[in-house]
């Protein structure tokens, strides 16, 4: 087996990034690999590109995990952990390994791009998002703690879009990996967008003279036009390793090793403290 697809150590975590137009796509294939319940997800996008981008990021994504663990992408079941609301299941997909455990798994997308965390027993969430124009004072009002909200509007105008988008992906990806409700409010969720790291951050309702339970950080993207945050839990404390997909830097020979090895070092960056 290739040894970048060998499984991530217990505490470790892997990072796959990718987009429709990665070497070797095949998007005429893409629509084979996908469930019935991908396909039918994929036929309610009313836009052609849109249609084409989901159906790239969910091949790419079960042409990783069958790498992981064998057989053909499109055998794959995911399974999924996580409250029902409203009859509809808070989709926290997973996988089992040969030996039993739970391959857990966070999927992101934005625009042509999606990003995939997987993790061997421990939960796991990260968020994709490219940098656009939107309403910043109105969404800093609505979706930031106090405390978030003073920080950030003490930055420059000019900083408070890339703070806030900062913010907003580590609370996504940190609703993702705690399986919180859909209807959580991102204001109850402070995440520090001020402060660099992996950063400890707590949850609503739990004690807050006790330790916070996990983790936030924000990942270096070889675009500079996306944000990305990866949550995950306090005790998981092992490396991040990146893999790139979508890279032209390393060699086309590498393959996936190639790329990882060639952004672990940016990687390992967003995650010190200080970076």
């Amino acid at each position: 087996m290739d040894p970048a697809r060998c499984l991530p150590a217990r505490g470790e975590t892997h990072l796959w990034y990718g987009g429709h137009d990665e070497p070797g796509a095949e998007p005429h294939r893409d629509l084979e690999v996908l469930s019935a319940d991908e396909r039918h997800r994929c036929a309610r996008f009313s836009g052609r590109a849109d249609r084409a981008r989901y159906a790239a990021a969910w091949a790419g994504v079960r042409r990783v995990l069958a790498g992981y663990l064998g057989g053909s992408p499109a055998a794959l079941r995911f399974e999924h952990h996580g409250p029902f609301e409203g009859g509809e299941q808070r989709r926290q997909p997973y996988l089992r390994t040969g030996e039993g455990a739970a391959l857990r798994i966070s999927v992101a997308r934005s625009e042509g791009r999606w990003l995939l965390a997987l993790a061997v027993g421990d939960p796991v969430g990260v968020d994709l998002e490219h940098l656009r124009d939107f309403d910043t004072a109105g969404l800093i009002e609505r979706c930031l703690a106090p405390e978030e909200r003073r920080r950030v509007n003490s930055l420059p105008a000019a900083e408070r879009g890339d703070a806030f988008l900062r913010a907003w992906t580590r609370k996504e990806a940190l609703m993702k990996a705690a399986a919180l409700p859909r209807g959580t409010a991102p204001h109850r969720l402070p995440v520090h967008p001020t402060r660099y790291g992996p950063v400890p951050v707590g949850l609503p309702g739990e004690p807050p003279q006790g330790p916070p339970g996990w983790t936030v950080r924000d990942l270096v993207l070889p675009s500079a036009a996306e944000r990305a945050a990866l949550a995950r839990p306090l005790h998981c404390t092992g490396p991040v390793r990146w893999h790139d997909l979508a890279a032209t830097g390393p060699p086309a020979t590498g393959g996936p090793a190639a790329a990882a090895r060639h952004f672990a070092a940016a990687t390992e960056k967003a995650a010190a403290p200080g970076a």
